[in-house]
């Protein structure tokens, strides 16, 4: 079953390695740029829509692999299931969505509501639900009919988180290449056809566009590669734990391979909610843009969640193996290492910032 996956991987790359310059200068020529404004972690106009690139990789790529019937004919499918439709249906929706918003800014509210629509439709289409949270203390909690909602808060909280973390060169290209290698892994593992050949059109089509973004930046991904891609990531979690062939697959797995990314994410929210502020007004108060703030580089940030993003993904992955024992210590290191993290991150740039007169701490 490795072939077809690696066949997807190879391909999204070259693709993608080949027709990103011709898409920054269509982004160039429609003036979609990217001015640096106060808040801004780069000082030069930008392209910013390069997203679409891997967005329409990926489509079709999915299309492709059906339309030819890749040659394994073990597997027996005859037919697109519910993910595959849903997750194309909302990958197009949402990057329209985005391209709409890089254009013009959108109401929150409204692109709230889609992004609610997306996933719904989401889970209606693919059956899927967060079932059963899959905490590693050897205790099964069947969430019932309450799993829908959950899954849609999952779904429409992960798209915006990824959104939000998209702001330094690389780092939003690094999750979408180790989130879909793991997904696609685990596809492998379990026999899952579906999520192998999307998690590595999703790494390949990311690692075809990173050296057109990272170390230095030429185009950005923007909320029309940044929302969908962050769906669709969502999207593969609940496949890889509740799916027709998810069988030793706990939830706490795509949880971990997108740990660094939930993680910041996550806690910008719950602090920004402590502290009164608005969590949908733009600001630099993410755990890696107080790094910037700090003074370190995008290159030097991006390859510190990386090493994060390899740790996570290999723990996530090797837990379908692991004893019920190993799995809980890798989960408090986890654990451990972020509030550490955090601990001295908020208080370095809050000390930091306060003496450049920034009350945003």
């Amino acid at each position: 079953m490795l072939e077809a996956p690696l066949f997807a991987f190879l391909g999204a790359l070259m693709v993608n390695l080949t027709m990103t310059p011709w898409v920054i200068r269509i982004l160039r020529d429609r003036d979609m740029l990217d001015i640096p404004n106060a808040r801004s972690s780069h000082d030069t106009p930008t392209p910013r829509g390069g997203g679409i690139v891997i967005v329409a990789t990926w489509c079709l790529g999915m299309v492709s692999t059906w339309a030819l019937r890749f040659p394994l004919p073990n597997l027996g499918i005859l037919a697109p299931d519910g993910f595959v439709i849903s997750a194309t249906i909302g990958m197009c929706v949402l990057a329209i969505l985005g391209y709409v918003d890089d254009r013009r800014d959108l109401n929150p509210i409204l692109k709230l509501i889609i992004q609610i629509a997306v996933g719904a439709q989401a889970l209606y289409l693919s059956g899927l639900r967060l079932a059963d949270p899959g905490l590693p203390f050897g205790i099964s909690w069947d969430l019932g009919p309450w799993g829908w909602l959950f899954g849609l808060v999952w779904l429409v909280g992960f798209t915006n988180i990824y959104n939000f973390m998209d702001g330094i060169n690389g780092l939003a290209f690094t999750q979408l290449i180790f989130g879909g290698t793991t997904f696609c892994m685990l596809g492998v593992s379990t026999g899952d056809y579906e999520l192998a050949i999307s998690g590595a059109l999703a790494a390949g089509s990311a690692a075809g566009i990173l050296k057109y973004n990272f170390p230095k930046a030429n185009v950005f991904m923007g909320d029309v590669g940044t929302l969908p891609i962050g769906f669709l990531l969502a999207l593969m979690g609940l496949r890889a734990a509740f799916g027709p062939r998810s069988q030793g697959i706990s939830f706490i797995i795509p949880v971990l391979i997108l740990w660094p990314f939930l993680y910041d994410g996550t806690f910008t929210l719950i602090n920004r909610l402590v502290h009164g502020r608005n969590p949908v007004r733009p600001h630099r108060s993410h755990l890696y843009q107080r790094l910037l703030v700090l003074g370190l580089s995008h290159q030097s940030i991006t390859i510190r969640y990386g090493l994060a993003m390899i740790f996570c993904s290999v723990a996530g992955f090797g837990m379908q193996y692991y004893s019920l024992q190993i799995s809980q210590m890798l989960l408090a290191v986890i654990l451990l290492f972020s509030g550490f993290y955090t601990y001295r991150t908020v208080r370095k740039v809050r000390a930091h910032e306060t003496q450049n007169g920034n009350p945003e701490t």
